[in-house]
């Protein structure tokens, strides 16, 4: 009989921290939220790495409660634990849809949501596999390569570019302002709090000034689709367009780029599921995207705030408090996902919370990563057959963003 494996930790609870940015990157993190989710499922954790305390909610169950509770749970004062406003810990006004509530969430959602049906994905499929295979051919000569950089990173940015009509000749430097708003608490990125919001501002300047061109001149994208949207009769401002684009671009690239990344860690650390993969690439992709998502779990948390004083799993929430949900945590939950530690492409159902765990913040770009993700996969192994991952991958240093940002892979090349 083989026995699941379970993750163990020296840490006691109460030495457990979340908000330490430190905390993630032990080798141990796994064990941790296991002893969390047995002994203090809502925990409070507080670290000047995140200004006022937080609870820490790692229980699937308790996760998916907060997510649909939105008049209790808000997403109005940020989605990160790291920012207090009242302390100078927050950017400026994101005017996303991902800090409104309903019902004002659910009128822009649908502004940008016929965007990514799976009607409308399936049209750039051919798109996306075409930008996929190209980065695969240009450094299948080479017998190895910086796996995040080269391919991981790539191919959500560009896709994602097109799709919102970023020309080609500004990837880089998308490129460059999405990893240093996301970077923002890795000494190794060069990058301040306060340049990290910079760069998210710089973000959202250049969506408003492709957006003014694009009254001009409009095209098929998305950004033109912003331009010409209209709420309760109203054309968006510049603000809220400029608020769209960040997130589009942020969202759609950073994440993927992640799953991506450790798709290949996992795939290199359990052969077995490899080798049924490459059996038939077409049947398994969509399968093993699905897990991957699971084992990746590329955003770690998100935050709600408390509107008033509630009882919650045991704990006396009070009006203001911050709450993380980690869905890395819920992702290992061991009462919804049998040997959650083992990466399984052909688990099935799989529940997984990469997206949330339902409620009007699902996220909205869902169907392009999972084919994202599939196709990637299916071009690597067919051109790649043996490439994997050696050495241990370097781990972004961040509380809510699962990232990786080197990783080597070596294959055998192909002339």
């Amino acid at each position: 009989m083989v026995v699941a494996y379970v993750p163990d930790t020296e840490l006691s609870v109460d030495e457990i921290n979340l908000a330490q940015l430190g905390f993630w990157l032990r080798d141990d993190v796994d064990g941790a939220l296991a002893k969390l989710r047995r002994e203090r499922p809502i925990a409070w954790h507080e670290h000047p790495d995140c200004g006022k305390g937080f609870w820490s909610v790692t229980r699937y169950a308790d996760i998916a409660a907060i997510s649909v509770d939105t008049a209790t749970f808000s997403n109005r004062w940020s989605i990160r634990v790291n920012h207090d406003p009242e302390m100078g810990l927050t950017r400026p006004g994101s005017s996303s849809i991902i800090e409104m509530d309903p019902p004002q969430h659910t009128k822009y959602r649908k502004l940008v949501s016929r965007g990514f049906t799976p009607r409308r994905i399936g049209l750039v499929e051919d798109h996306i596999r075409a930008r996929a295979r190209a980065l695969v051919d240009s450094v299948a000569s080479k017998g190895s390569c910086e796996f995040v950089t080269e391919i991981a990173a790539r191919l959500p940015l560009e896709v994602i570019c097109d799709l919102v009509g970023v020309p080609s000749q500004d990837h880089d430097y998308i490129f460059k302002l999405s990893s240093e708003s996301f970077g923002e608490y890795d000494p190794e990125v060069g990058v301040t709090p306060e340049q990290g919001s910079a760069a998210a501002q710089e973000l959202k300047a250049y969506g408003c000034a492709l957006a003014e061109e694009r009254r001009r001149n409009p095209k098929d994208d998305l950004i033109t689709l912003l331009v010409e949207a209209e709420v309760d009769g109203h054309r968006l401002t510049q603000e809220e367009i400029g608020g769209f684009f960040s997130l589009l671009l942020a969202a759609g690239s950073e994440t993927t780029r992640s799953a991506i990344s450790h798709g290949l860690v996992a795939f290199s650390r359990f052969p077995e599921q490899k080798r049924l993969f490459l059996e038939d690439c077409s049947a398994w992709a969509p399968y093993a995207a699905e897990e991957i998502l699971r084992w990746a779990t590329p955003i770690l948390h998100m935050r709600r705030t408390v509107t008033r004083e509630v009882d919650f799993g045991g704990v006396r929430m009070r009006e203001g408090d911050k709450v993380a949900m980690w869905y890395i945590s819920a992702n290992r939950d061991e009462s919804v996902f049998p040997d959650p530690y083992r990466f399984d492409i052909t688990r099935d159902p799989n529940r997984h919370g990469a997206f949330g765990t339902g409620g009007p913040h699902f996220c909205l770009g869902h169907n392009l990563a999972r084919r994202e993700i599939a196709v990637l996969f299916e071009e690597l192994f067919r051109l790649l057959p043996d490439i994997e991952a050696v050495g241990e991958p370097v781990k972004l240093r961040s509380n809510q963003f699962h990232g990786i940002k080197r990783l080597h892979a070596v294959f055998t090349p192909v002339r």
